[in-house]
Parts: C-alpha cells; sequence; structure tokens
C-alpha cells in the first residue's frame, strides 16, 4: 500500500517526481515512518502540485529525461556483460559486492577485485592482467564518461524543474539550505 503506478509514459512527469524540489516538498508534506521513510498516503500524492511549463521547457526536460534511460539502460548492459566476460574469461562465479558495479572502479582496483577472488591458486598471468586493463579502458571507461553525462543531465532537469515552478534564486538556495538528507 506505498507504491503507486502512474499509467503514463509522460517523461515530463517522471523528471517533476524524481526531482530534488519534489524531495524537498514531499519530505515537508508526507507523513514520515521509522527510520524517516515517508509514507505516500494517496490523498496527499494526488494532491501533489505538478508545473505546466511552455511547451519549450516541456521539450527540454523530456530530452534530457529520455537521454539518461537511455545511459541507465547502457549501464546495466554494460555492467552485465562486464559480470558476464569476468565468469567466462577470469572464472568469477561469484562477484564481490565490489566487482558487482564494475562501472565504479579503475583498473587497479577492478584488477585489485579480481585478483582477491581468484585467489593464490589461480594468480593471473600477464595475458590476464593485460586483458583486464584493455577491457576497462574500452567498457568501463566510456561508461563512466556516460555516468558523468548523466549527472551533468540530472542537474540540468533539476534547474529545469525549478523554473517550470517558477522559483527565484533565494528561493533554490533555501530549498538546497533546508534539503533533507538523500
Amino acid at each position: 500500500n506505498k507504491t503507486f503506478f502512474i499509467p503514463t509514459g509522460d517523461t515530463y512527469l517522471l523528471s517533476v517526481l524524481n526531482s530534488p524540489l519534489l524531495w524537498w516538498h514531499n519530505w515537508r508534506f508526507l507523513p514520515h515512518m521509522k527510520d524517516e521513510a515517508l509514507s505516500p498516503v494517496a490523498f496527499l500524492i494526488e494532491k501533489m502540485p505538478v508545473a505546466v511549463p511552455n511547451d519549450d521547457l516541456r521539450s527540454r526536460i523530456e530530452t534530457a529525461s529520455c537521454r539518461i534511460i537511455e545511459i541507465a539502460t547502457a549501464q546495466q548492459r554494460t555492467t552485465q556483460d562486464v559480470l558476464d566476460w569476468l565468469k567466462i574469461e577470469h572464472e568469477i562465479a561469484e562477484p564481490s559486492t565490489k566487482l558487482q558495479s564494475p562501472l565504479g572502479l579503475d583498473a587497479s582496483a577492478l584488477i585489485a577485485e579480481v585478483k582477491k577472488l581468484r585467489g593464490k591458486r589461480k594468480p593471473l598471468s600477464l595475458g590476464g592482467l593485460r586483458s583486464l586493463r584493455d577491457e576497462h579502458e574500452r567498457t568501463i571507461v566510456p561508461a563512466q564518461a556516460l555516468a558523468r553525462e548523466s549527472r551533468v543531465l540530472e542537474q540540468q532537469i533539476a534547474d529545469m524543474v525549478d523554473v517550470a515552478y517558477g522559483l527565484t534564486p533565494d528561493e533554490v538556495r533555501l530549498m538546497w539550505e533546508t534539503a533533507p538528507p538523500r
């Protein structure tokens, strides 16, 4: 009873609902449960204010939102591909917590984690070491660039949502100064 399905593909609405502004709003207007989890009570969700932007702003937000979705899909695919590659090429059947998020690792951390999981009985050969470095450069580095692009787009969307709601610079500053934990 704490989940809502909104039957729409409206990426503008998706962007608004995931914006820092709506997090700030919901933190103040939705009931808090144990450990400060928010309770999305239906009658309050129905009254949640959603600004109606002009066509240009809506289009820019939707474009950025769609790009973030594309990046997220690519990141998931890349992560699965790397894990499959590690399983087949480096005998890593059960990836560690760090390896389950390989896109957050630099080459040295990736190599160290693979070495740790392979253990002393299966040391990395020079070819294995080289293949890890090469694959990191070929696969993970571009994925990390996409993650940076996604963070920039998220900030741009947040700024555009603030514009859609007509916030002044002082109101935006106040929002960030009083932002809840996230």
